[in-house]
């Protein structure tokens, strides 16, 4: 494996809404993810229709982008016992990605993360954790992780009853098999609700690469400023990304830092666009890229998926990368 992605396994079912009123009237708060129970899912599910379904999930959407790029990207989490769940299996598969799947004892079903997508290319979310909630270490040593040059976990995993163990864990078993890890910060709320546990994972020297946008870093940090934030968490980390939108995205390699370009796209739905730039930016590392064109190729990744409804690729990455992209830096 290139990269082991470790997240919340959740089907997800996309829809557009005509604006933030009408995503106010489904239940759901506008441009933020929300965690509700089954219930509040089921009335979301029924507020509106032509919802469009995949296998998704964070690091499941990061492993399809690898895939996609063709690297061998693998996905662990938890799963319920009904059809669906093998159904999500089988979409990932075809996608050409690695999977290994717990059954959650409890019997809950599978995880759901309802998206609206508005006319401006915002996404909010309404997410049920479901079986993906009952994650345990023993099926992330069951994957492989050894095997793995990378283990990457999203920060979502710590809203998790269990999820701090399961990291904790993924990051003793990458340190003993010599598996470099990276950290997702995930979203501002994650950051907000585990800052201290983010924080000492990252000052424990287990992390070797995070990725967040500028609001989760200024918010983990304190910092004032992008610089001052990027060199704070640099100081923490190996490597430190920085994502800015429209503006491309940062990185900080101990006191050396550098900016890239976002790759030009129509912004139609940013749903998955962390997720796909790191799944460019891991690919190109594992590949032996340096840096600054790993995170090129994380901007390529990303602005394909926002030019269409969903979290994945809809076309070949490989095919559409421009070549120069694969070519290391002399």
């Amino acid at each position: 494996m290139d990269v082991l992605c470790v997240g919340n396994a959740l089907i997800d079912r996309l829809a557009w809404a005509p604006d933030a009123d009408a995503v106010r009237r489904a239940g759901m708060e506008p441009g933020v993810m929300t965690l509700i129970d089954g219930e509040r899912a089921a009335a979301i599910e029924a507020s509106m229709e032509g919802w469009h379904e995949v296998a998704g999930g964070c690091a499941a959407n990061t492993a399809s982008g690898i895939a996609s790029l063709g690297g061998r990207g693998a996905f662990v989490g938890s799963i319920g016992d009904e059809a669906s769940s093998r159904w999500y299996a089988d979409d990932l598969a075809a996608q050409g990605v690695q999977c290994t799947l717990s059954i959650a004892p409890s019997g809950q079903a599978t995880g759901t993360c309802h998206v609206l997508v508005t006319a401006d290319g915002q996404r909010s979310m309404a997410t049920h954790l479901g079986a993906a909630s009952e994650l345990e270490p023993e099926t992330v040593q069951a994957a492989g992780i050894g095997a793995a040059r990378v283990a990457y976990l999203e920060g979502y995993l710590l809203d998790v009853p269990a999820g701090a163990r399961t990291v904790e864990s993924t990051l003793d078993l990458a340190r003993a098999a010599g598996t470099l890890v990276s950290l997702s910060l995930s979203d501002p709320f994650v950051v907000c609700r585990h800052r201290q546990v983010i924080a000492d994972l990252l000052s424990s020297g287990s992390v070797d690469l995070v990725f967040g946008n500028e609001t989760e870093m200024l918010e983990l940090t304190g910092a004032a400023s992008r610089p001052d934030g990027l060199t704070e968490l640099a100081s923490l980390v190996p490597v430190a990304v920085m994502t800015l939108g429209a503006e491309g995205a940062a990185v900080a390699v101990g006191h050396e830092t550098a900016n890239v370009p976002a790759y030009p796209a129509e912004r139609v739905d940013t749903t998955g666009a962390g997720d796909l730039f790191a799944a460019g930016c891991l690919y190109g590392l594992t590949h032996g890229l340096p840096p600054e064109q790993a995170l090129q190729m994380g901007a390529f990744a990303a602005s394909e998926v926002i030019g269409h409804l969903g979290a994945r690729p809809a076309v070949s990455l490989r095919d559409a990368l421009p070549a120069s992209y694969l070519q290391p830096a002399h």
